[in-house]
């Protein structure tokens, strides 16, 4: 018989629960316990939590890290989430029955009872796979918005994967742009675990990164609070997840970085960054993913994984891609206004052209 219960405190009861399950489930690197407890050890105390585990007997075959949050005045049923979390998932025990039916009737209640406290249900980012399954809480119901790519690297050829993708014009581009990035000294490729002690170089690049967001105005982000959560995660030190920050210098001065965390065989690309100097127009970045992809087949690196998001770069480096969802729900009158906001939202997300429009004039608000 399935049954749930829902935790409203990061308690001993509960983590006992997490370390129960934990070696015997499927998520991505973004849900575990370390980046959840960064993500409620950095949101405003009004949150409340509503992490829900779900049994089967006495088994836990499932966990949602849900939370009420209140944005602009409105009680919103959402993940513990934030902007350094790219995949908002459940947690799966090996023991979950993909075929039992009782599940999505227990989910629809698990939603219907918390979304009562709630003006608005609203959880995005939900990828259509969990590793290699379909996500099962998908239904009708779920909104397609947007595509996450990623670049296997089983059987990789990496000739034959550069003529695909590329025609012979940008192939002579890329010739010549290489051509006058070595000219002169060499370039210098490194590639850096990230710890407490070099955590300065992370932070270095997130403050560049959001320096440059905002002098486009396209995103605003809270720099010091991304930086204290990537500081948490790293200062818990756990060995089955490692960061790395590759770092691409010519004339000893850096021209492109990219920060990535390693996790069950897959790199997460997270953050990258062409620096403003005068090489900036050879595509720097684009000779670095080159290196990054030859330097993860070395270290036996199954796939990279490029993250969800519409830029050029991720379509042209990667081989896989798979669906984003959101589904959003007002449960009251307060809702139904942010509920036509997210929509309006949502819809732009599509067109890429809206969308840099959309995120420029709620910079300039």
């Amino acid at each position: 018989m399935i049954h749930f219960k829902v935790f409203e405190t990061m308690n001993e009861d509960l983590k006992k629960n997490l370390d129960n399950i934990k070696n015997d489930t499927s998520f991505s690197v973004f849900q575990l316990s370390e980046w959840i407890n960064a993500v409620i050890n950095n949101s405003s105390k009004s949150n409340k939590l509503k992490i829900v585990l779900m049994y089967n007997h006495d088994d836990i075959i499932l966990v949602a890290p849900l939370q009420i949050k209140k944005v602009f005045g409105c009680k919103e049923l959402c993940w513990v989430s934030s902007d350094i979390i790219d995949y908002n998932n459940v947690i799966i025990s090996k023991l979950f029955n993909y075929e039992n039916r009782e599940f999505k009737k227990i989910w629809k209640k698990i939603i219907s009872d918390l979304g009562n406290e709630c003006d608005l249900v609203n959880l995005n980012k939900n990828p259509e796979f969990i590793l290699s399954k379909i996500n099962p809480l998908l239904n009708s119901k779920y909104r397609y918005y947007q595509k996450s790519y990623q670049l296997n690297l089983s059987k990789f050829d990496y000739e034959n994967f550069y003529s695909s993708k590329n025609n012979s014009k940008t192939k002579q581009t890329d010739r010549r742009k290489k051509k006058k990035l070595d000219k002169g000294n060499d370039l210098v490729f490194s590639y850096e675990d990230i710890n407490l002690s070099n955590f300065g170089l992370v932070e270095e690049l997130i403050f560049e990164k959001m320096s440059s967001y905002l002098s486009k105005k396209e995103k605003s982000f809270n720099h010091k609070n991304i930086v204290n959560q990537y500081r948490e995660i790293i200062r818990s030190n756990n060995s089955n997840y490692k960061f790395n920050l590759s770092i691409l210098k010519k004339d000893n001065k850096k021209i492109s970085s990219i920060l990535g965390v390693i996790f069950n065989g897959i790199y997460y690309y997270l953050i990258p960054i062409t620096h403003n100097t005068e090489y900036k127009k050879l595509s720097p970045g684009r000779f670095h993913i080159s290196n990054l992809i030859n330097w993860s087949i070395k270290n036996n690196i199954q796939s990279i994984d490029f993250t969800p998001g519409d830029e050029t770069y991720k379509i042209r480096w990667s081989n896989n891609d798979f669906r984003m969802f959101y589904y959003i729900k007002p449960t009251s009158l307060k809702g139904i206004i942010r509920y036509i906001f997210l929509n309006f939202y949502y819809r732009l997300r599509k067109i890429y052209f809206l969308k840099k429009i959309y995120h420029y004039i709620q910079y300039e608000i």
